[in-house]
């Protein structure tokens, strides 16, 4: 570890010098103002190299040191100054949250009389909700990811399985998705990467037979479903027939990008066929979270985890009250992008003087 100290005439200008000569990711070790002038203890890690492993000389242990009083990136700070400049019915309008839930969240973080909006409204989010995560906790009750089209069922299982797979377990896909063009080709070319097979379960009656035989002690069974329409009742009947094949877990997977109104409905459709908990997708493409919420407040589903990134190696991140109310108090900068002049001017044509406009006859030609 790399330690530098800084000094300045104020903690901003201290903690400038510090992203300058360190970058976002250095850590504030300590803090002292003496004299008018801040000084300020950083710390960057250095990569270590990479050496053949040899056998390190038995040395007596060293006494373990103290525990610094800030040691946070320069990332986290930023995110948590945002978090308290801003009272908290901000974040909460933000996001589009329903006027008599926001009452809900502001009274009750308000009741724990914190002093910072964070830990507040952890505190209401964790009162309020249910968190419960997908954690290879399936080894008895296979999980049957449910949803709407679209919103990365596929992408979800193969996560699931690459998180399973990472942890040392022994993972069985199946796939019921046959109908959907691509769908099975989809799934396959995940399960290549994984380095393990699909196996295809069209119909009900043979989903027992897909998920026992050959099975394993300790498999962990993931099973990828169609998109069905949770406003179509011949849909839902036909979801409903695969879910009562087997004992096992419907789990909702619903994007982020939702209509808080239309995410209700879903949620309260798919909670008639058995579902209890959700995992919300597609994050890192939106930047209102009320649905979240409203999918959750509807039927009491729990929080199961969120998918942020498309990378299966990122997987499904595990989501508390904190991490929840760290999501929707950092509001990201609106982006958007503006092609740069040159390249307007480069896929433009421009028209030959030397050739007459193109001129056009709507009147109908006389048939003969």
């Amino acid at each position: 570890m790399r330690l530098k100290i800084f000094t300045a005439d104020n903690m901003m200008a201290a903690l400038g010098k510090v992203r300058d000569a360190l970058g976002e990711d250095a850590i504030i070790i300590d803090s002292v103002e003496e004299d008018g002038r801040v000084r300020v203890t950083a710390a960057m890690e250095l990569p270590v190299p990479r050496t053949a492993p040899q056998k390190a000389p038995r040395k007596a242990p060293k006494p373990k040191p103290k525990q610094s009083p800030v040691q946070k990136s320069l990332r986290d700070l930023d995110r948590e100054d945002q978090a308290e400049n801003y009272n908290l019915s901000y974040f909460l309008a933000h996001h589009g949250i329903e006027k008599s839930m926001m009452r809900r969240i502001l009274e009750t973080a308000a009741a724990f009389e914190e002093d910072k909006n964070l830990t507040a409204l952890a505190r209401a989010l964790d009162v309020m909700f249910h968190f419960k995560a997908v954690n290879n906790d399936y080894h008895d009750r296979p999980i049957m990811l449910v949803g709407p089209p679209g919103v990365g069922k596929t992408v979800t299982t193969a996560k699931l399985a690459s998180q399973a797979i990472l942890d040392g377990r022994t993972v069985r896909l199946i796939n019921t998705d046959t109908i959907r063009t691509g769908g099975t080709a989809q799934l396959e070319g995940y399960a290549k990467v994984l380095k393990t097979t699909v196996i295809e379960a069209p119909d009900p009656e043979l989903l027992t037979a897909a998920i026992e035989t050959h099975r394993q002690a300790d498999e962990l069974v993931i099973i990828d479903t169609m998109g069905y329409n949770p406003f179509d009742a011949a849909e839902m009947a036909q979801l409903h027939s695969f879910i009562c094949a087997y004992d096992v877990e419907p789990l909702l997977v619903i994007s982020a990008g939702t209509d808080p109104v239309e995410a209700q409905e879903i949620s309260e459709t798919y909670a008639n066929l058995g579902v209890r908990r959700f995992i919300a997708t597609r994050l890192d493409v939106a930047r209102r979270y009320a649905s979240l919420l409203t999918t959750a407040n509807a039927m009491d589903l729990a929080f199961a985890g969120v998918g942020i990134t498309p990378f299966l190696a990122n997987g499904i991140e595990k989501v508390d009250a904190m991490s929840l109310a760290q999501l929707i108090t950092h509001i990201n900068d609106r982006k958007i992008f503006v092609p740069p002049e040159n390249l307007i001017e480069e896929n433009m044509t421009e028209e030959d003087p030397d050739t007459p406009p193109l001129k056009i006859d709507d009147t109908e030609s006389e048939k003969p």
